[in-house]
């Protein structure tokens, strides 16, 4: 589906317009897991780490094939290898009893082989099984040589306003900072601020409105992923973006809801 909703952003939430970075490209699948970088915010990396990892790990792959020699840990305490054995075993059955399909029997067993060889067998990727909160994390980080140049993705449902502000605390450690913000409607101004704090470090490079939630109670996307640069290793700005998603680099996370395209003043 190729349909818009159109939303003009108001005047209070301008905040959230993104800066032009020419050099942006998709890291990551052609769906939810995908994420809009820079390949110079990799390059400039040691070890990343990701909150939150679901049951898509497209980015920390293609992270992986970039960066081939780089450490990705990441945290989650939600699944496991014998998450996605049993899974796959379900859908075995399901299939026998033929209530569900070859193709997704095939996929089933395809994550579980995916996880098995890229965060067991492959000794640069750890998967920490850890509940995120902002003392988990805070011992998390201090396990850390303040020597090492991290990238930071955060995906967990709406867990991420506990540690905002650590992560702001802890700003100049990062490269660059990937979140998905959720329930946006009721943390707008924790968010201003945490954007304000970080202001002198890094550039809001880009903001995709997430098609799967519908509209918060300030008329903007209740969730969306925001990527932000270190200042010095982002392109020179040439302006702040006029309207979004930018074809050719943004998906719909919904193929089949109209996507969300937001005009700034």
């Amino acid at each position: 589906m190729s349909d818009f909703v159109t939303l003009s952003c108001p005047a209070e939430l301008q905040f959230l317009r993104p800066v032009i970075v020419e050099d942006l490209c998709r890291v990551g699948n052609l769906s939810d897991g995908g994420y809009a970088m820079t390949l110079s915010a990799i390059e400039g990396c040691n070890r990343f780490i990701s909150l939150g990892l679901g049951e898509n790990w497209s980015f920390e792959k293609s992270v992986s094939k970039l960066k081939p020699n780089a450490t990705i840990d990441i945290f989650d305490h939600t699944v496991s290898l014998t998450f996605f054995a049993r899974k796959a075993l379900k859908g075995l059955v399901k299939f026998l009893l033929f209530q569900d399909s070859k193709e997704n029997l095939l996929e089933r067993f395809s994550r579980l082989r995916s996880y098995y060889f890229f965060w067991i067998k492959n000794n640069k990727n750890n998967h920490h099984k850890i509940k995120i909160s902002r003392n988990s994390l805070e011992e998390a980080l201090s396990n850390y040589s303040t020597a090492e140049v991290f990238g930071l993705k955060i995906d967990i449902e709406g867990s991420e306003w506990e540690i905002l502000d650590l992560i702001a605390e802890n700003q100049a450690r990062f490269e660059f900072i990937l979140i998905e913000v959720h329930e946006f409607d009721r943390h707008t101004d924790q968010l201003k601020s945490f954007l304000n704090v970080l202001s002198d470090s890094f550039v809001l490079a880009h903001l995709h409105a997430n098609n799967f939630e519908n509209l918060g109670s300030n008329g903007f996307p209740r969730v969306f992923e925001i990527t932000l640069l270190k200042s010095p290793g982002a392109t020179n700005p040439a302006g702040y973006r006029s309207e979004l998603p930018i074809p050719g680099l943004d998906v719909p996370n919904a193929k089949n809801r109209p996507d969300f395209l937001i005009k700034f003043q």
